[in-house]
């Protein structure tokens, strides 16, 4: 019995040739990895910015308006009968409010915490 698909030369893949391949997709797949994680924490620390620059905007018109900034921003941004801001932004990955500072009625602070490491905080003295 000729059987030609038993009987022809060297066929398939060796295992080195596998293993090569396998490697190079996990190195591959690991960059990607990396980059995707490194990716989402620039956009949450975007996030968490753009959120600090809505409420420092929302406050100054409240202090516009009304003359003074409000001792809270738990849940919105009010003065004298006005809502500036209907919901407070929260940290887009832990869903905490930012860390407001009522000094006084003209003077705050809001912080926030990036992944990044960095600390982001707007002073109004």
């Amino acid at each position: 019995m000729n059987n030609k698909l038993f009987s022809s030369g060297k066929r398939g893949f060796t295992f080195v040739e596998l293993l090569v391949v396998i490697t190079i997709i996990a190195i591959l797949t690991g960059a990607a990895a990396v980059s995707f994680t490194n990716t989402s924490i620039r956009s949450r620390d975007s996030r968490r910015k753009l959120d600090i620059e809505n409420i420092r905007s929302a406050l100054e018109l409240c202090r516009t308006e009304s003359g003074s900034y409000p001792p809270s921003i738990y849940n919105s941004i009010s003065c004298g009968g006005e809502t500036y801001l209907n919901d407070t932004p929260k940290d887009p990955k832990t869903d905490a409010t930012y860390t407001y500072g009522f000094v006084s009625a003209t003077s705050y602070t809001i912080t926030c915490v990036l992944e990044s490491g960095d600390s982001c905080s707007f002073i109004n003295p």
